[in-house]
């Protein structure tokens, strides 16, 4: 048996925007920020159809890694809807999921767990991605990779 670098799909999910990229051995393969528009019904349909298309696009991905909500305020009720919408399809494509918390995506990509977005946007430069939502979901990738391993026989 031989352990291999997994391919993650990580999503920062807000009620209005979805950070993604798509992270494999080190490398950022691809990345992209949506936005959402409409009422809550819209928002979640384009997040749902935009997450269709990303798993069309990439069909070797070995986990779906997410941000999970903060549950500070009730202001997160529509980002909630947002993540439902796209762990409906992520359950019928029975991907595997793996929810890392904004402290643990901040630690993974800058070291601190209190990170402002502004220093969270400078790290991810260094991988190539820009947008604080590509940046969020940067951390969320590089928290996934330490608790990912990939068996092939």
């Amino acid at each position: 048996m031989m352990t291999t670098a997994p391919y993650i799909l990580a999503l920062d999910i807000s009620s209005t925007a979805v950070g993604l990229v798509f992270y494999h051995d080190g490398r950022v393969l691809d990345l992209a920020e949506w936005q959402l528009q409409g009422d809550i019904a819209e928002r979640c349909k384009l997040a749902y159809n935009r997450f269709y298309a990303a798993l069309e696009r990439y069909p070797q991905i070995d986990v779906l890694a997410i941000e999970s909500p903060v549950l500070r305020f009730a202001g997160c009720i529509p980002q909630i809807r947002v993540s439902g919408a796209i762990l409906t399809l992520a359950g019928q494509r029975n991907l595997p999921l793996g929810e890392v918390s904004p402290a643990q995506a901040k630690r993974a990509l800058t070291g601190t767990g209190s990170a402002s977005k502004q220093l969270m946007m400078a790290y991810a430069a260094v991988y190539g991605v820009c947008g604080e939502h590509a940046s969020d979901a940067l951390g969320v990738a590089l928290s996934a990779l330490k608790r990912v391993e990939v068996v092939t026989v």
